[in-house]
């Protein structure tokens, strides 16, 4: 994204050239964006060109009523179903390339026939048609907004077409062929003027709208970043306490009138004061991070939420207190097969953690706090009792307290 802003930035600031020409990248999304309406007022504005020529039958039967089926074919048989099929073609979707090349081959078709009525034509106010012609430059130039290369060469043909019927269609006045060359050629600069300058216009409102889209993006992603950095544990890269007790009270709240259990698994790594005088906190670090790992492999994916607080803390939802008690001695196994050496250990000579669990039963009141407190008592148990073992708070069952033992 950031060579893509650097793009959209040197285009809108950029002095040299026409204006109009983007890069590759930027023009391909430019055209994704634009085509769909562009197609559209392309359909639109074609109706009413089609429908405007057409409407020259009536300047056919006034200035050249001897030709008057020729015209009829041109404009009807001819010309208007090949106005129906590039509008047809459009509705059904074309590349952009060519949806512009349709319509430039429209206009230039629409001047050839024209010319061909006007050779055609004997009648002496014929050559007032030659005053018409203009108007076709300014339906691809103007109304159609041809993107400039296709305007420009459908000009330079339309041109050529005039220099011919002024030269071979003989007029009654000696200067009304050059008078009327020179009205084409100014309409015929202004327009490609206008063409230009509102294709200019276009792509560059495009610029900025894109900017500030560019902008808003990655406003959006540094936005996000940050929020997942402040909810997470910046050394074991799981959820803060402020982030858990968001999510807990988010999830109790949504469970309250089911009246679901739950349980919770207080953690805690046995003799870790020793692991870092033994080996170095760099590396009591990376087994933290190696623990953690193993706890978020043993939790059942977007079910559970542990977060790191003190030492650690799993959320068990829809847990009885036995699922809670197996669940936990789970996590705790899944840590001892990481066999982690731990010299400062004496009893397994490797990492292991301690558990103690409580739970919520069905029915009972969600204070989350007390659960906590409960579960932090029983870790305290379980290091007393030996360590590397869960203990689940007697709270939680109406009988004794529940021991896993390694």
């Amino acid at each position: 994204m950031n060579d893509l802003m650097v793009q959209v930035d040197r285009q809108i600031h950029r002095n040299g050239g026409l204006g109009i020409d983007f890069p590759d990248e930027i023009e391909a999304r430019f055209e994704r964006d634009i085509h769909a309406e562009r197609s559209h007022k392309l359909v639109c504005m074609g109706a009413v060109a089609i429908s405007i020529y057409l409407l020259f039958l009536i300047n056919d039967w006034r200035f050249r009523p001897d030709h008057m089926l020729e015209a009829i074919i041109i404009r009807v048989g001819v010309m208007t179903p090949i106005a129906l099929l590039c509008i047809f073609l459009l509705k059904r979707g074309v590349s952009p390339v060519l949806r512009e090349m349709l319509m430039t081959a429209l206009v230039c078709f629409a001047m050839i026939f024209t010319a061909l009525l006007i050779q055609l034509s004997v009648s002496p106010h014929s050559f007032l048609d030659l005053f018409a012609l203009g108007l076709i430059v300014l339906v691809g130039n103007v109304l159609f907004q041809l993107r400039f290369w296709y305007a420009l060469c459908s000009s330079a043909f339309h041109f050529c077409v005039m220099l011919y019927l002024v030269t071979a269609h003989p007029t009654p006045y000696e200067s009304a062929g050059f008078m009327a060359l020179m009205v084409f050629f100014s309409i015929t600069l202004f327009s490609i003027i206008s063409n230009l300058r509102s294709e200019k216009a276009e792509r560059l409102s495009y610029l900025l709208l894109l900017r500030e889209q560019l902008r808003v993006e990655e406003f959006t992603e540094k936005n996000e970043e940050f929020r997942r950095l402040a909810s997470i544990d910046p050394l074991t890269e799981v959820y803060n306490r402020r982030h858990f007790d968001s999510l807990v009270s988010s999830l109790i709240g949504k469970q309250v009138d089911r009246r679901l259990q739950y349980g919770v698994a207080m953690i805690d790594v046995d003799h870790f004061k020793a692991y870092n005088d033994h080996y170095g906190h760099v590396k009591g670090d990376v087994c933290l991070k190696r623990i953690a790992t193993a706890i978020f492999e043993s939790m059942h994916p977007d079910v559970d939420i542990g977060a790191r607080f003190g030492g650690g803390v799993v959320l068990l939802p829809s847990c009885s207190p036995q699922a809670a008690l197996a669940r936990a001695d789970e996590i705790r196994e899944h840590v001892s097969g990481l066999a982690l050496p731990h010299a400062g250990n004496p009893q397994q000579g490797i990492v292991t953690i301690s558990v103690g669990g409580s739970a919520a039963g069905s029915g009972e009141d969600y204070d989350f706090e007390n659960i906590l407190n409960q579960a932090d008592e029983v870790l305290y148990h379980a290091k007393v009792r030996g360590r590397d073992r869960c203990v689940l708070s007697p709270r939680s069952l109406p009988e004794t307290p529940v021991t896993a033992d390694a």
